[in-house]
């Protein structure tokens, strides 16, 4: 999504620095309703029943914490820089899809609350300031370095994302106004600072409501196929966003 407004809002006559904030502030405010769903189908139809909140909180806390710091120096940044970063994690992302295999875990890990925050905190900064909901930096975390089985890092990384997301889409929103007070004209229509509830409204409604059907459908599909896909996709997405005419 945030490639398409990027691109959307530059077609628009937005200049670029503008454009790449409110398309992550957006970004960030359209996944706390698709993760939501996607937790909550994810408990439906998966190993998980009741949700892990002793695991959570540590995560939880340290995650709306790094978000602010994210939106932050994103807030300060320029705008060229951080569509070029974001082609870079993609790049990586694609790599990780391609090539990585999840870890097998025997039995769940017990989890601080003091490492839980720490970890949560050095996530979310990371996904907040390149504006991204945080999956592809959560599930390595959760899975490869704290050792939780699969079906549970998505899980957790599904509600941190709720977080993360949420708290890290009002802070891109409060620097933006501060900008938008002296250059209003530079923004797109229906923006509040750097979030576009014009495009929150379209994307976001059809992102949450295809989510479920994204649950089920990863649910029976095989995870070698899934990654293959997957890993294209970031791919493209990642040579777009770096300025390749592909």
């Amino acid at each position: 999504m945030v490639p398409v407004m990027i691109f959307m809002f530059t077609g628009f006559g937005c200049p670029l620095d503008v454009a790449v904030k409110v398309a992550f502030g957006t970004n960030l405010a359209v996944v706390v309703p698709t993760a939501l769903i996607g937790a909550k189908m994810h408990m439906k139809a998966g190993k998980t029943k009741k949700f892990p909140f002793d695991l959570w909180k540590g995560l939880g806390l340290g995650a709306g914490v790094g978000a602010v710091l994210g939106a932050t120096i994103t807030s300060y940044a320029p705008g060229w820089i951080m569509k070029m970063l974001f082609g870079v994690v993609c790049l990586i992302g694609a790599w990780r899809f391609l090539t990585a295999k999840p870890k097998p875990v025997e039995e769940i890990p017990s989890l601080s609350m003091v490492k839980g925050f720490c970890w949560g905190f050095v996530a979310a900064t990371f996904a907040a300031f390149i504006g991204i909901g945080g999956g592809l930096v959560y599930v390595p975390l959760l899975n490869l370095l704290l050792g939780f089985p699969m079906h549970l890092s998505i899980l957790l990384s599904l509600v941190m994302m709720v977080v993360s997301s949420g708290i890290g889409s009002i802070g891109y929103m409060f620097y933006g106004l501060q900008v938008q007070n002296l250059k209003n004209s530079i923004f797109p229509l229906y923006s509040i600072g750097y979030f576009n509830y014009g495009a929150f409204l379209t994307l976001g409604l059809t992102s949450a409501a295809f989510s479920v059907l994204g649950a089920i459908v990863s649910e029976r599909t095989r995870p070698k196929i899934l990654r293959i896909c997957l890993g294209l996709l970031y791919v493209y997405i990642g040579l777009k966003m770096l300025g390749l005419p592909i």
